[in-house]
């Protein structure tokens, strides 16, 4: 679920939560944490490892001007109708509500948290003119922002992040490895200000860091927005740090930066780090879309993609991270009948198609468990058929969704038509997968 909440891969954002003021600051008193930029850059490079290439390009953005600046980046790097393509998907998931206007709720939500940034393609970072909670805060913002701006005269983020661009789950994977290194450098620049060594190598320092930055407190846009926009925003910062923490708690900066140049595959090499340094290779999963339909939009949504769908349906966070954990691969489909050019922006007309694959038997046995209670909760009609390895529901639109287990492997198909349903599963099973210890 890479674009769950339409994210802009330029816009590298700065710690998102942390608390911003609204209107009436102190546009001199921004400026004057912009003219401290270059004396903190350059502890900031020493500290990093990273050297300063060329002058660090910053100013000052209004909240106009941050919205506007959102708004054309959206369009530059995801078209409307990609982007309506998504919406699409994660609606006829149910991981957000059909009426939802996800455009609307993505601007909103990231010109409220976006305090800083830094733009790949213009070379330059930016204080958004509303920041709050004094000048070590303003220092430390401003030492995450720098962070990227030598991510990217080292590492070319623009050029790098696309290397993936049609993974979404490898996207997030990379996005976690950009914030986390910005949030631990952050830290650790922090830190050294006070004299104090970094805290990598005690586990229980990191929990408290990461469980201080949790999307629900408070009451901002972010709190009331939907589980998987929260999680899908916050994943790159939290799981970001406890990926980098990790590395760092026995290796060097120059670890990280080799992260860089051999950068984690899935969400599932962030959420389990040994498995980045053992390079554990994800399962491919080719599909096909079915004769007589049109395909929509197709993504690879991860560990971390399933997890969310999972807690969204109902799950404990412990539940549906332990059901997620033993992910081999996957791929999602969304497809329409052909002929059926309004599918998009009514979503209720799609048909959703997965394969899941996992690494044991025993990890499917248990995610079996917590998909088909995912899917009770999230379909809104009737179960009409249980076996050990197959349930198919009747929704109140008269649509099925089945799920069927085979081995190592799950497939779904959500929101056919009853004549549909079972050749479409069938055709799920003849999807290529490579890499899965035994295919399905």
């Amino acid at each position: 679920m890479r674009r769950v909440v339409a994210s802009l891969l330029v816009l590298v954002a700065g710690v998102a939560g942390v608390a911003v003021a609204g209107a009436g600051a102190d546009d001199a008193w921004t400026r004057k944490v912009v003219a401290r930029g270059d004396e903190i850059g350059k502890k900031v490079s020493k500290l990093r490892g990273l050297k300063i290439k060329q002058p660090l390009a910053m100013g000052v953005m209004s909240e106009a001007e941050l919205r506007a600046r959102i708004l054309a980046r959206l369009d530059e790097d995801s078209p409307p109708a990609e982007r309506a393509a998504e919406a699409a998907m994660v609606k006829r998931w149910g991981v957000v509500a059909w009426d939802l206007d996800l455009d609307q709720l993505t601007v909103d939500l990231l010109t409220e948290q976006i305090a800083g940034f830094y733009d790949p393609r213009e070379k330059k970072l930016y204080v958004a003119d509303k920041p709050e909670g004094g000048e070590a805060w303003a220092d430390m913002l401003m030492a995450h922002e720098i962070v990227h701006a030598l991510q990217d005269q080292h590492f070319d983020l623009e050029a790098w992040m696309k290397e993936v661009e049609d993974d979404g789950d490898a996207s997030a994977a990379r996005s976690a490895l950009v914030e986390g290194d910005g949030v631990a450098l952050m830290l650790e620049y922090t830190l050294a200000e006070k004299g104090v060594p970094p805290p990598w190598s005690n586990p229980e320092v990191i929990k408290l860091l990461t469980g201080s930055m949790d999307p629900t407190s408070g009451g901002d846009l972010l709190a009331r927005s939907p589980l998987a926009i929260r999680q899908g925003l916050m994943f790159p910062y939290v799981r970001g740090l406890e990926f980098v923490a990790y590395l760092r708690r026995t290796q060097p900066w120059s670890k990280i930066d080799a992260a860089f140049r051999r950068p984690p595959r899935s969400t599932e090499q962030i959420l389990h780090p040994e498995l980045y340094l053992a390079d554990e290779k994800p399962h491919a999963i080719t599909p096909a879309v079915p004769p007589g339909y049109t395909e929509i939009h197709r993504a690879v949504w991860g560990e971390v993609g399933w997890s969310m769908f999972y807690e969204t349906h109902g799950l404990t966070p412990r539940v549906a991270m332990s059901a997620a954990a033993g992910w081999g691969g996957d791929r999602v489909l969304l497809v329409a009948r052909a002929g059926d050019p309004g599918a998009v922006a009514s979503p209720e007309r799609t048909t959703g198609l997965a394969l899941l694959t996992y690494d044991t038997a025993l990890d499917a046995t248990e995610a079996w468990d917590a998909m088909t209670r995912a899917l009770d909760a999230m379909v809104i009609g009737t179960e009409i058929s249980t076996s050990g390895d197959h349930h198919r529901w009747l929704d109140a639109m008269g649509r099925i969704t089945v799920a069927e287990r085979r081995g190592p492997a799950i497939a779904i198909v959500t929101g056919a038509t009853v004549p549909a349903w079972r050749g479409l599963l069938d055709g799920v099973w003849q999807w290529k997968v490579t890499g899965a210890p035994t295919a399905p």
